[in-house]
């Protein structure tokens, strides 16, 4: 511009509104169903692909769940494609309902949709039950009734899954194995589950099985408290551990290996170790009415001893019976203390305060470490019967059982060996100072009505 003009400027403007919404909808094309609007195979196959790569490195387990519609063809060939086409939507809409934040459902085409459920638990056990947990989920909502312009139509789903992340195995392996336990379920009969790993499906359902028997079994009167008993150096009954057992009127004696973790992950814990808690104060008030000043101890799972109402419950049953808190003994792993150390800390002081003691089961096992020993209001230590057994003749396991009995010692702690079975073994123990004895060479578990009926 020349000296004295005023400055102008030129502006070129485009719309580009049409383009964005262009891309938008390739985007949605390449990405999403076109019908129901859910992720398509491509866009599934890329969250399957991160959800893996997590998986891997948070040391997570998550699931592919597979699920095919049973009779849509018929529906869609009788009826029509306008009522399979809506039949789908409402399918989409369910399934969709039924998420979590951060799964994925996804229509592979036709009846074919996919479950792409995230960290459903930390371990292959626990996942496979979860998993299976949230497959009949799925199938209980696919089977309701559907009503398709006033006119009420019934399908359902057979299922298959698979758990990831396992070795060697990409997403397209995943949902390989996932379509293949599918084909599976619809072999069965159709509207069923069924998962990839043979073995997990026979070892969930049972787990399943066992669960619904145990919640019966406290009703039924088939849960029992046995004893065993705790012995002095000189063979003197001092007091007992009490014990759980299950008699099933099909499967006979389950083992508390197999009921108490199944027991733990269901929440079922609780109610079984107020149980216990109460079958012990109500013995020791009976030994104490007969001049017995016996102790029982008492397994408490991580699961009772974080209730917030845990404190006062001991306090409760314990006012309640009038036995002598002195005389209960609470058992706790190691695992247990150590997971928020300060907390487990306050927990432990606050029913110390009651007068009830404390014990370490399995010492040895686990983390053993000195620093939380000095740290915690403790009365004894369970040493482990796997050193016990090899005593005194293995020099590991005998440096290691002389170890804890000096530490022990040295922290004023009582100690109690379990799995004591043989001559040998006892005089090695009292010899090393060990005070109290438990094992099959002074006696098995037994009924805790017989056991207390010797004591009075």
């Amino acid at each position: 511009a020349a000296p004295g003009d005023e400055a102008r400027f030129i502006a070129l403007s485009r719309d580009i509104t049409e383009r964005k919404q262009a891309e938008a909808r390739s985007h949605q094309l390449a990405y999403f169903d076109g019908l129901t609007g859910l992720p398509n195979r491509r866009m599934l196959l890329d969250r399957m692909e991160h959800a893996l790569h997590r998986a891997l490195n948070a040391a997570e387990v998550g699931a592919v769940l597979y699920i095919d519609l049973d009779n849509f063809k018929q529906i869609n060939d009788a009826r029509g494609h306008t009522v399979g086409d809506a039949l789908l939507m409402q399918v989409a809409q369910r399934l969709t309902q039924q998420l979590r934040p951060g799964d994925t459902v996804a229509r592979l085409g036709g009846d074919e949709f996919v479950v792409l459920v995230h960290n459903v638990a930390a371990d292959m056990e626990s996942a496979g039950r979860a998993a299976l947990l949230v497959a009949e989920e799925i199938r209980a909502v696919l089977e309701a009734p559907y009503t398709i312009a006033t006119h009420l139509y019934s399908t359902t789903g057979s299922i298959g899954i698979t758990l990831f992340p396992k070795r060697g195995d990409g997403v397209e392996d995943l949902l390989r194995e996932a379509d293949t336990a599918m084909y599976r379920a619809k072999d069965l009969g159709r509207n069923r589950i069924r998962f990839y790993e043979a073995a997990m499906q026979a070892d969930v359902q049972e787990r399943l099985a066992l669960e619904q028997d145990l919640k019966k079994a406290q009703a039924e009167g088939q849960l029992a408290a046995f004893v065993q008993s705790q012995v002095d150096a000189t063979g003197a009954v001092v007091g007992g551990e009490l014990l759980m057992r299950w008699t099933h009127p099909v499967r006979g004696n389950v083992p508390p290996s197999r009921f108490i973790p199944i027991a733990e992950a269901s929440g079922l814990i609780l109610r079984m170790g107020d149980w216990m808690i109460q079958q012990a104060c109500e013995t020791l008030a009976r030994l104490q009415a007969a001049g017995r000043e016996l102790s029982l101890s008492v397994n408490v799972s991580q699961r009772q001893f974080r209730q917030d109402d845990f404190v006062e419950r001991v306090r409760h049953v314990l006012a309640h019976t009038g036995a002598h808190p002195g005389n209960l003994i609470l058992e706790v792993t190691e695992s247990l203390l150590i997971e928020d150390l300060d907390d487990t800390i306050a927990r432990m002081t606050e029913i110390v305060g009651l007068g009830v003691r404390f014990s370490i089961d399995d010492f040895g096992t686990g983390y053993s470490s000195l620093a939380y020993l000095k740290r915690l209001p403790l009365f004894e230590l369970k040493i482990d019967k796997s050193f016990v057994q090899d005593t005194p003749d293995d020099p590991s396991d005998t440096a290691i059982v002389q170890s804890i009995l000096s530490v022990a010692s040295h922290l004023n702690l009582r100690v109690v060996a379990e799995g004591v079975e043989t001559r040998a073994q006892a005089d090695f123990l009292v010899q090393n100072q060990c005070e109290c004895l438990q094992g099959y060479l002074f006696g098995r578990p037994e009924p805790l009505a017989v056991w207390l009926a010797r004591q009075v």
